[in-house]
């Protein structure tokens, strides 16, 4: 019994029969390390589409607070904040200093705890919001610790 089954082997055996790669395009289906390379890039797309919807809504509900009800004696306002306007920015595939540099004349603050290497990082971003949300959300996907002040 067990001769007949290795001569029925040896008789159909050929080479590459067995390959999964070549049984995948067989059955006319891209192999799974191409799916988990699509994958990749669904998360990464969809990671970016969270952070956006983030901001977003962040943005969305500092804009849309019930103010608290006035007092009886009116004061002066206060000047705004820096640390709270919300402003538009984008960046296209650019260096970090660059979108320091940009964070600091558009919000007028100060950043402290720049990486060494700063220049290899690079970002593609738009955002609306203050420029604290900003640079931690800048740190969220960098995996920085950067922090905002006033001059």
């Amino acid at each position: 019994m067990e001769k007949s089954r290795i001569e029925f082997i040896a008789r159909h055996y050929r080479r590459g029969a067995f390959d999964s790669r070549r049984a995948w395009l067989r059955l006319g289906i891209a192999s799974p390390i191409a799916w988990w390379r699509r994958g990749k890039v669904a998360a990464a797309v969809a990671a970016g589409a969270i952070l956006t919807a983030s901001a977003a809504i962040l943005c969305y509900e500092g804009l849309h607070t019930q103010p608290e009800a006035p007092e009886q004696q009116q004061t002066a306002a206060p000047a705004p904040s820096p640390l709270k306007a919300v402003k538009a920015i984008d960046f296209t595939d650019a260096m970090l200093p660059a979108v320091l540099r940009e964070i600091r004349s558009t919000y007028g603050v100060e950043i402290h705890n720049v990486p060494e290497n700063a220049a290899s990082y690079r970002l593609t971003l738009h955002y609306e919001g203050n420029a604290a949300d900003l640079v931690a959300t800048i740190n969220e996907i960098l995996g920085t610790e950067m922090t905002v002040s006033e001059p």
